[in-house]
């Protein structure tokens, strides 16, 4: 993936790949690339997806530690008990937040896989589908409000 993302940058910079400045844009915010270049619905898509995977491993990596000290006061509770039937009920509890935290351990990595595979279609389609064509609307931010702008042509 490094190796890939190496290549294609020093592409860029000697001018044999195409894509522009806004290749830039997208390997550092997904979907900002194709924004800037007027493909609002591939960009959109870029950056929904992204911050959808981010979210998703976040609250998965928060739930996953969470797990991880349930099944740590668990095992403690097994390996202090004194009494058989304490010990038998308490393995079952740390085994079943044993499975809770694999559970979430996969969907962290799957969110994380998920983020990078998007990213690196976000700048693989910047490289290899980028147009040089004038963006269709434009919207800029001025004191009193927004200008939006829109172009034709024949």
């Amino acid at each position: 993936m490094v190796l890939a993302t190496m290549i294609v940058l020093c592409g860029l910079a000697s001018g044999e790949v195409r894509g522009g400045e806004n290749i830039w844009y997208s390997t550092a915010v997904p979907g900002w690339g194709q924004m800037r270049a007027g493909h609002y619905g591939r960009g959109s898509l870029f950056m929904g997806g992204e911050i959808a995977a981010l979210t998703t491993l976040m609250i998965a990596d928060i739930q996953y530690h969470r797990a991880v000290e349930q099944y740590d006061r668990a095992k403690a509770s097994y390996l202090h008990a004194t009494y058989i039937g304490d010990a038998v009920d308490e393995y079952g509890v740390m085994h079943d937040r044993w499975d809770s935290a694999e559970n979430l351990h996969g969907i962290r990595e799957t969110a994380l896989y998920a983020a990078i595979g998007i990213w690196a279609v976000n700048v693989l389609d910047m490289v290899l589908f980028d147009s040089k064509e004038e963006a269709p609307l434009s919207i800029s931010a001025r004191g009193d409000g927004f200008l939006v702008t829109g172009s034709l042509s024949f």
